[in-house]
């Protein structure tokens, strides 16, 4: 049997998920292509690997920028190849790409099992009444579903995929590696050279309204105007992007700017040398469907402290508070700020102990656990025609 899954631009995370697929595949006689829209991405410039793989990876554009590539090019590519290998099921990242959009119909046309790979929640940003109808009839192409947590699947049922026919799992990062990278970097004599001597939150972004930054610094502003001065925490912002200059303007109103440190977009090896000497990590976007990124931290064993608006809050940061670390509501500067604090005043061997339990609720979430979703919304998805016509729609 052939499974066929589809992203944009593999990163890191994608290709730990993909090994882990295709392992548990292979031990079921079954083979994994996995296809590529294109070779590079503006949005998310990871570093190329060309490794020999343990799954078949086709890229569509091998030579172009995702942003370069035609609407119209990338459903006619997906819809070429998938005619060519023809796969016995389908995992499809969302309903918007056109790439998508065409592997879901190529799916129906060919009486293939479909499931959509989704982390949208309800609260991501305002729902506006049409588009939630036309999300309704894209979600009604699929046959199951395959999503991170209980928000991502409440957010589908609305929508119409019956509750019963959706897994949990896939948001998941290559644990083992931020874990021992981390580990590497601590035992390292010259490992910290470089980063600041304070310690340091840790927040790792894109520069984008989204981010919520500006509240962050300015909650941070907050904790050193109150913080004794030679025990007070650094701020450190990994990233770039399209706000990057308001970043700039947000430091130096900070009054702190010779607290705040940007390094700028890093690769996962020269990330996790930043994870391993935080005292925590902070997420406070205002709208995240997942944020991956504090996968990675709590694997390097670090505190999170998360917006409740990131679909990983209640995943990863359980109650009761302080157990992996705290959320916060992130348009409350206030609130943002004493997370900060409550975080920084506590002694070492509790701040080490909240990032060891963090580590061990991030374990469960790993490739491994994507791996056995994936398979999981795979056979939950009855033939499709069934489905259609078994689907209660509600608006």
């Amino acid at each position: 049997m052939i499974h066929a899954v589809c992203f944009t631009n593999f990163g890191p995370y994608h290709l730990a998920r993909l090994r882990a697929l295709a392992a548990l595949l292979a031990g079921r006689g079954d083979r994994l292509i996995a296809y590529e829209t294109a070779g590079d991405e503006r949005t998310y410039p990871w570093e190329r690997r060309t490794d020999a793989e343990t799954f078949d990876r086709v890229v569509l554009f091998p030579d172009r920028t995702l942003e370069e590539v035609p609407a119209g090019a990338c459903a006619e590519a997906m819809t070429e190849a998938l005619d060519r290998d023809r796969p016995d099921a389908l995992g499809v990242v969302g309903y918007a790409r056109p790439e998508s959009m065409a592997m879901a119909r190529w799916a129906r046309r060919n009486r293939r099992p479909s499931v959509l790979m989704s982390e949208s929640q309800s609260v991501d940003r305002p729902r506006v009444w049409y588009k939630e109808m036309i999300k309704i009839r894209r979600v009604n192409l699929f046959d199951a579903a395959f999503v991170g947590g209980p928000s991502h699947r409440d957010y589908l049922v609305d929508l119409g995929m019956p509750a019963d026919r959706v897994a949990l799992g896939y948001n998941a990062v290559d644990n083992p590696f931020y874990e021992a990278r981390a580990e590497a970097w601590r035992n390292r004599i010259d490992g910290r050279d470089g980063l600041p001597a304070a310690p340091y939150f840790l927040s790792v972004a894109r520069f984008a309204p989204e981010k919520n930054l500006i509240r962050l610094i300015e909650a941070f502003a907050r904790y050193r105007a109150g913080a004794e001065p030679t025990t007070a925490w650094d701020l450190v912002l990994c990233g770039g992007g399209p706000t990057a200059d308001d970043v700039e303007r947000a430091v130096a109103r900070s009054g702190f700017g010779h607290a705040i440190h940007r390094p700028g977009f890093l690769q996962a090896d020269s990330l996790s040398r930043w994870y391993a000497f935080a005292g925590g990590f902070v997420l406070a976007s205002a709208s995240e469907p997942w944020g991956l990124v504090a996968n990675e931290a709590a694997a390097a064993g670090l505190p999170l402290l998360i917006s409740s608006r990131s679909g990983c809050a209640e995943t990863l940061v359980p109650d009761p508070e302080w157990t992996t670390g705290a959320r916060f509501d992130p348009f409350d500067v206030g609130r943002i700020a004493e997370a900060l604090r409550g975080l920084a005043d506590r002694p070492e061997p509790e701040r080490l102990e909240i990032g060891r339990r963090a580590r061990e609720v991030a374990s469960a979430w790993g490739p491994e656990r994507f791996a056995q979703g994936a398979v999981e919304a795979s056979e939950i998805a009855p033939t499709p025609r069934l489905a259609l016509a078994e689907r209660k729609l509600t608006p």
